[in-house]
Parts: C-alpha cells; sequence; structure tokens
C-alpha cells in the first residue's frame, strides 16, 4: 500500500511538473519581446560584429521591439541570418520569460589576410575556413601576398569545395603554414609576411630586419622552423641580423645565409 502511495505521489509531481512547465511555454509564447539582449564573444581581440549590426539584421527581417510575440518569432530564421555573416563562427537564440530576445555570438579567429594579384583579399580563420573582410574592422594579422590566384567576386565555399581550386590558391598549405606560424608565440613575434613566388615557392618576411627567408615549399615545416628559431635565438647576434640579404632554409641540416653586398 505505501508503494502505491509513493508512486501516485510521484506521478502527481510529475504531472504537476508537465502541467507548469506547459504554462510557462505557453505564458512565453504569448508574451511581447520587450528587448534584445545581444552579446558578442570579443575575447579574441576582435571586432568584426558588433551590436548596431546584429541589430540592424534583426529589424531588416521586420522584428520589432515591444510588438512581436514571442510565438511569432522564428529563433531558426534568426541563427541563420546571422551565421550568413562569414565572420560568425556560431550563434544560439534564447527566448527568455522576462521578454528578452537573447543572442548570444561567437566570432571567427582569422589568422592571415591573403591577398590575391588582383588586391582581392580574404581571411584564413583558425579553423581552416575563409572569411570575407569586413567595412567595419581589419584585424591585424600576418599577411599572404604574392601569386595567389583567388578571384573576385569567386564563390569562397566553391572553392574549399573543390580540389582543383584548392590546389590553384594553395588554401591548405597556406593554412598549414599560418597556423604553424599563429600557433609558436616566437615565431608569431617575428614573421609578419608570407609571400607566395611564382614557381608557388614560400619567401617569409620578418618583422625585424630587411633580410628574406627563403622558406620553398610548404613541407617540411616543423624541420624548417626549428632551423630558424635556432638560428635566430643561438646561431646569430641580433645585431647583425641586417648583416644578411637572405636565409635559406630548403637545404637539410643546414641554414644558407647571403650577406648584403
Amino acid at each position: 500500500m505505501k508503494k502505491v502511495l509513493n508512486i501516485s505521489i510521484w506521478i502527481l509531481f510529475i504531472l504537476g511538473t508537465l502541467a507548469l512547465l506547459s504554462f510557462a511555454q505557453s505564458k512565453k509564447n504569448n508574451s511581447v519581446c520587450d528587448n534584445w539582449e545581444i552579446n558578442v564573444d570579443s575575447f579574441s581581440g576582435n571586432h568584426f560584429v558588433n551590436k548596431e549590426r546584429v541589430e540592424g539584421i534583426l529589424k531588416n527581417i521586420g522584428l520589432k521591439k515591444g510588438e512581436d510575440k514571442f510565438a511569432d518569432i522564428d529563433a531558426k530564421k534568426v541563427e541563420k541570418k546571422i551565421l550568413a555573416l562569414s565572420s560568425v563562427q556560431d550563434v544560439e537564440v534564447f527566448k527568455n520569460i522576462d521578454g528578452t530576445l537573447e543572442l548570444n555570438i561567437a566570432q571567427r579567429q582569422p589568422i592571415a589576410r591573403v591577398f590575391s594579384r588582383n588586391g582581392y583579399s580574404v581571411y584564413i580563420d583558425n579553423k581552416g575556413k575563409t572569411m570575407q573582410t569586413s567595412e567595419y574592422y581589419t584585424a591585424r594579422v600576418m599577411t599572404i601576398n604574392g601569386y595567389v590566384n583567388i578571384k573576385s567576386g569567386e564563390e569562397l565555399a566553391l572553392i574549399q569545395g573543390n580540389d582543383s581550386l584548392m590546389g590553384l590558391t594553395m588554401l591548405d598549405e597556406l593554412y598549414e603554414l599560418a597556423t604553424y606560424i599563429s600557433n609558436d608565440a616566437f615565431l608569431k613575434a617575428q614573421i609578419e609576411q608570407i609571400y607566395i613566388e611564382r614557381n608557388k615557392e614560400i619567401t617569409l618576411i620578418p618583422k625585424v630586419g630587411d633580410q628574406e627567408i627563403i622558406f620553398g615549399k610548404a613541407e617540411d615545416i616543423k624541420k624548417k622552423f626549428d632551423k630558424l628559431v635556432l638560428f635566430y635565438t643561438k646561431g646569430i647576434n641580433p645585431n647583425n641580423l641586417n648583416l644578411y640579404k637572405t636565409i635559406n632554409l630548403k637545404f637539410d641540416n643546414q641554414i644558407v645565409c647571403k650577406k648584403n653586398q
């Protein structure tokens, strides 16, 4: 008898909880959205997206504070519109019972900016995705230029979904190289530019000194950079860097330097 009573109490508790949740959901759906709370994740130091820009998107899709009922707001549609910005990595939309539409937005983190020979440019982010540049913000990242074959207006998704186009643009190799530099504090402080030569070999331009670092093909990346770090930290006095015109990393187990004339 006691067991049956306990089961009955639990059943009533569950039914009561479901009824309260249903009531709360019904109340929320019928309540008016009085405010937008827009939270943009800017911990990476990037500001491609701001509250004003997001508010503009919400207004463009017809949302109005103090007029729209939560039941009439399509959260998935809102998320889709925000995700259409190539600088947005993720977005979550919540309808809060206090009448607030909450948006939590995570931005992509660019590691390099690629300039095509015709001046068109895109960012590469830390996930290997391309990002369009923005009129609102410019990220301070290393630049990649030279013989890069990205055309103005070319669909970025098409480039990433086509092996032959990826080969022409070298996006895979450039991402691997830029990621290695970005993840190493010493190299990130040293290298400011990656230049693609006509033959697809790579030259690095340091932040300090006038010399060029001849890297060659985008292969044996760790081995080449280990040699470069060793050269910078133990192989040469920093005051003598400007004595050299080139630092060549293409040869196995050695660095070949050419002095200025």
